[in-house]
């Protein structure tokens, strides 16, 4: 059996929780640092954009960094997809008097990694335009047809602007 050397992490501030396991073997230490650092910063652009009101009970989000293997696994077993993907996220939306859990995101660095390098963007940005991109998920953006997908691009492409990221859709 194949034991998998796990990092446990919360990062915390006065709107969000963030709970992460992170695939140590797979991910760089330096990538996940820098990541935390930007956390608060693109968390508050997101809310901001959607303006959402810091009234909110504190925000869970659960995130694990892990690899294709395990996407892979996930998306076959939840969505019946037969391939892996660059991140999966999955909704809860529960709500308790303090608390909201907005759900669960699933990043796989291998693919990650293939996509900055066939795209020429650097890892750490395509990690965050994710991470945007599955907290929309989240909080009930889709991009099923044009329309949606363009609300949710658009959106996407000012946090990032925000955050000063190119656009990744170019």
């Amino acid at each position: 059996m194949n034991v998998i050397e796990q990092d446990y992490r919360i990062w915390k501030n006065e709107n969000f929780v963030v709970e992460s396991t992170i695939n140590i073997s797979l991910w760089d230490e330096m990538l996940i640092n820098n990541f935390h650092g930007k956390l608060n910063k693109v968390l508050h652009q997101i809310y901001k954009q959607i303006d959402l009101t810091s009234n909110n009970p504190k925000t869970l989000i659960s995130i694990c960094f892990s690899g294709d293997k395990r996407v892979m696994e996930l998306n076959n077993y939840f969505k019946e997809k037969k391939s892996a993907t660059n991140v999966l996220s999955f909704s809860s939306n529960y709500k308790s008097k303090d608390t909201l859990f907005l759900g669960d995101i699933i990043f796989s660095i291998d693919t990650i990694l293939k996509e900055a390098k066939r795209d020429n963007k650097s890892v750490e940005n395509h990690l965050i335009h994710l991470f945007i991109h599955a907290i929309l998920h989240l909080l009930g953006y889709d991009h099923e047809t044009e329309e949606q997908a363009k609300k949710m691009e658009d959106l996407e492409i000012k946090i990032l602007s925000n955050l000063q990221i190119d656009n990744p859709y170019h």
